[in-house]
C-alpha cells in the first residue's frame, strides 16, 4: 500500500518548520499576493519563499506553492510575471485555480507540476478528466464531496492524483466562492482579500416606515422554517449578547474518515490553517501523522478497514486545539452549522508555553508563555517525539526571581524533573501543555 502524503500548511518560514519537524510529507505556501490568503501571508517575497524551497528540499521535504487568485484583467500581466519569477525557485507544482492560467502555465512551462485549487470547485470525474488530460497532476477536491463520490473518481480516473481535505475550517460557500465578504466590507474572498464575514455576530432588527430607514432591536427568540416543507422543525437562532452565528460553520474533522480514504487510494491528505498558531499546526500535523501510519500499516497487514484503526492519540491531540466545534463534514453527512459561537475551547487541556531554547548551564528551559499555569498543575511535556507527562520543580520569571505562577505574554523559566530534561532533540519544537481545562 502507497502511503498517501500529510500536506500542512505554511503561513511563514517558523509555520513550515513545525509542520516538518512534527511529520509533514509537505507543505502549502501562498505566492505573495496572488494566493488566498495574502493579506496575512508570511511569505512577503521571492527571498522568503526561497528559504522556505530550500529548506524543505533539504530535508526531504516537498513545497507547493499556492497561486490561486482568480484574476481580472487588471491583475493578468503581473500575475504571470510573479509566476514566472516564482518558477525559478523550482516549488514542487503550483495550485492554481484560474483556468487561463492553467492553460498558459502549460504553454510557457510544460515541465511544471500544477495541482488544480479547490477554488476550481471539482466535483465529479469528467471534470477531473477534463482537467487531467490538460496536464494537471492532481486535483485538489470539492470540499463538498460525500466519500463515496470521492471513492468513485479514484476509481474511474487512478492515474490522476486526488487530495482531499481532512481538517480546518470550512467555506459556508462553495470552497470559498463566496461573495459575502465582498458585499459586507468590500473586500473580495476571490482576490485574497476575505475578512470571514461569515464568522461574525449578526443581530436581528424590524425594519419601520416605508424606506426601511428605521430599525429597532429584535425582542425575545426567533427562528426560521421553510414555508414549502412546514413539516420540517424551525431551526432556532436564539441570540446572545454578540449576536448570532447562523452563517459559521464547524470545523472539519476527518479523523475516523482516515482508514477508508487510505484504502480507497488517495494521494494526498490536506490540513487547513495557514493562519493558525504553531501549537495548533503542530497538534494536528501530529494527530494526522499517527493516523495515516497507524492505518497504513493496519490495513498493509490485511486488518479490515474501520475507525478503530485510528489511534487513541490521535483523538487526544485534536482535543488539546481550539476550533468551531468539530464534524465530519460532508464526508459522512450535510454541512451542520454552528449557530450558537465562532469558538470552542478545547476539551483536553492548552499549551501553557512554548520552548525557546535549553539552557545547559541550569538545566532549564526559557518559555513564552501562552496561557497561565502554576507549579502543581498536570503538565506534559510536547515534542515531535510525542506528548509524556512531566513535573515542574521550580519556576523564574523573567527577572529571575522564583515565582508559583506563571502568566501570558511574558518570558519564563522553568526546571523539570528528570527525564525530560535530560533529552533535548527537538527542544527547539517543544511545549509545555497543560491537561485541566479549568480557567485560572
Amino acid at each position: 500500500m502507497t502511503k498517501p502524503e500529510l500536506l500542512a500548511p505554511a503561513g511563514d518560514l517558523t509555520r513550515m518548520k513545525y509542520a516538518f519537524a512534527y511529520g509533514a510529507d509537505a507543505v502549502y505556501a501562498g505566492q505573495p499576493a496572488f494566493s488566498l490568503r495574502s493579506r496575512e501571508n508570511g511569505f512577503k517575497n521571492l527571498d522568503d519563499l526561497a528559504q522556505g524551497i530550500a529548506y524543505a528540499h533539504e530535508h526531504g521535504k516537498k513545497f507547493y506553492l499556492t497561486s490561486n487568485v482568480i484574476a481580472r484583467n487588471t491583475k493578468v500581466e503581473s500575475f504571470q510575471k510573479a509566476l514566472l519569477g516564482a518558477l525559478e525557485l523550482n516549488p514542487d507544482a503550483l495550485i492554481v485555480a484560474d483556468p487561463g492560467f492553467v492553460g498558459w502555465l502549460r504553454k510557457v512551462s510544460p515541465k511544471t507540476e500544477i495541482h488544480l485549487s479547490v477554488q476550481a470547485n471539482t466535483t465529479n470525474y469528467l471534470t477531473a478528466q477534463f482537467w487531467h488530460d490538460l496536464g494537471v497532476k492532481r486535483i485538489i477536491l470539492s470540499r463538498e464531496l460525500r466519500l463515496s463520490e470521492i471513492l468513485e473518481i479514484k476509481e474511474r480516473i487512478p492515474d490522476l492524483e486526488l487530495e482531499v481535505f481532512v481538517h480546518g475550517a470550512v467555506c459556508m460557500a462553495m470552497s470559498g466562492r463566496c461573495m459575502l465578504s465582498n458585499w459586507v466590507t468590500h473586500r473580495d474572498a476571490n482576490q485574497g482579500a476575505c475578512d470571514n464575514s461569515c464568522r461574525m455576530p449578526y443581530r436581528l432588527y424590524a425594519n419601520e416606515g416605508p424606506q426601511c430607514e428605521d430599525y429597532h432591536e429584535h425582542e425575545g427568540n426567533f427562528s426560521l422554517q421553510r414555508t414549502d416543507r412546514p413539516e420540517l422543525p424551525p431551526v432556532a437562532l436564539d441570540e446572545d449578547t454578540w449576536g448570532t452565528y447562523f452563517m459559521s460553520s464547524r470545523d472539519l474533522c476527518a479523523l475516523d474518515v482516515v482508514p477508508e480514504l487510505v484504502s480507497g487510494g488517495l494521494d494526498s491528505f490536506k490540513i487547513e490553517g495557514r493562519t493558525r498558531s504553531v501549537y495548533y499546526l503542530s497538534q494536528v500535523v501530529r494527530a494526522y501523522r499517527m493516523a495515516i501510519d497507524a492505518c497504513c500499516d493496519a490495513l498493509s497487514s490485511g486488518v479490515e478497514c474501520s475507525t478503530a484503526l485510528v489511534p487513541e492519540e490521535s483523538r487526544r491531540a485534536i482535543s488539546f486545539v481550539d476550533g468551531r466545534g468539530f464534524m465530519p463534514g460532508f464526508l459522512r453527512g450535510p454541512l451542520p452549522q454552528n449557530y450558537e459561537s465562532t469558538h470552542v475551547a478545547a476539551e483536553g487541556g492548552c499549551v501553557a508555553a512554548q520552548v525557546i531554547r535549553y539552557d545547559a548551564d541550569t538545566g532549564s528551559f526559557v518559555v513564552n508563555v501562552k496561557n497561565p499555569f502554576s507549579m502543581g498543575d498536570s503538565l506534559e511535556w510536547m515534542s515531535p517525539a510525542g506528548m509524556v507527562p512531566c513535573e515542574v520543580t521550580e519556576m523564574r520569571d523573567f527577572r529571575g526571581a522564583a515565582v508559583d505562577r506563571l502568566n501570558p505574554g511574558t518570558e519564563g523559566r522553568v526546571f523539570l524533573a528528570s527525564g525530560v530534561s535530560g533529552n533535548t532533540e527537538n527542544m527547539e519544537f517543544a511545549f509545555l501543555v497543560r491537561k485541566n481545562t479549568e480557567k485560572k
